[in-house]
């Protein structure tokens, strides 16, 4: 027992010694902390006092300058602060930049309507304008890949009625069938648009109609009576010379024969959104063609 007390004699100056040390480390740890806080609650007073008072300087500068203007004087605008910036210097490229940027907006508005402009003209000098169109209502996709031949076979035909120096043929092409044209679908609108507009004006005159394009067309349209006009053609019904066993189709390498029931018809000229005239003007150019087209697919072989 007396060497156990000893030895904790021995020994309790040392651990006396650490629990003074680490109650010390553990204040001047407090105080630095209570001494942080209040650094910084004193850095947050000074500056709300700072913003208080630029605030109070701002609103009396503004009163004084508004007593100024009305013509008041007093020892408030006296102290006011007037004294003017002096005028930034822009050098070349500084005062380019600025004005771009503050320039972007209707720049952009302006490259816009320039490129829309030069598309337009582009377009305007390098399309050709037909002497003649015809309007070709069939979805038979071995006849609409044949429309070129098709152009190249009424060319000669025609003449340069427009007077550009050269002849050309064109079609326009609308694939129609009753199932497409009832339907709501966007292409549908569109054929149904541009069936409305061939017919409202003078464009074109000469028609090309298979069977299924032809129940979407109204009976009314004014179509010619063909058969008073062609008497000696036999496969000419009425409005509609049809052509299936024809010739046309070889002459112009379809691989395929005509779809049944497709037939050439010819518009009447009457007013619409263009004038009379227009409309009697592309009549003839039509009948001519349309009269010189049935004695070709009709001719025998060896003919002349």
């Amino acid at each position: 027992m007396d060497k156990q007390n000893q030895q904790q004699k021995k020994q309790s100056p040392s651990v006396s010694a650490f629990h003074t040390a680490r109650e010390l480390a553990a204040k001047e740890a407090r105080e630095n902390e209570l001494a942080e806080r209040k650094r910084q609650a004193d850095a947050e007073d000074a500056a709300y006092h700072a913003r208080e008072e630029y605030a109070k300087n701002l609103s009396e500068n503004k009163v004084a300058l508004m007593r100024m203007k009305q013509g008041v004087d007093s020892e408030e605008t006296s102290a006011l602060d007037l004294t003017e910036e002096p005028q930034k210097k822009y050098t070349l490229w500084q005062k380019i930049s600025n004005w771009f940027y503050h320039s972007k907006w209707w720049l952009g508005i302006a490259a816009f309507c320039a490129l829309l402009a030069a598309f337009l003209i582009y377009d305007a000098v390098t399309t050709k304008d037909p002497d003649m169109r015809v309007l070709v209502l069939t979805s038979d996709s071995y006849f609409t890949a044949q429309e070129p031949a098709f152009c190249e076979l009424l060319t000669p035909f025609c003449e340069d009625y427009n007077k550009d120096g050269e002849v050309l043929v064109s079609t326009i092409s609308i694939p129609i069938n009753k199932a497409l044209t009832e339907s709501a679908s966007a292409a549908a609108q569109s054929y149904n648009t541009q069936l409305t507009v061939q017919f409202q004006s003078a464009m074109s005159m000469l028609l090309l109609v298979d069977e299924d394009a032809d129940e979407c067309l109204d009976e009314e349209l004014p179509f010619v009576d063909l058969e008073s006009l062609f008497p000696q053609y036999d496969f000419i019904e009425g409005k509609r010379a049809y052509i299936e066993n024809t010739k046309l189709a070889e002459l112009i390498g379809m691989e395929q024969p005509i779809r049944k029931g497709t037939y050439l018809a010819l518009r009447q000229p009457v007013e619409n959104m263009d004038s009379l005239e227009e409309n009697q003007e592309a009549y003839d150019i039509a009948y001519q063609a349309l009269s010189q087209l049935l004695e070709l697919i009709t001719a025998e072989e060896g003919a002349s």
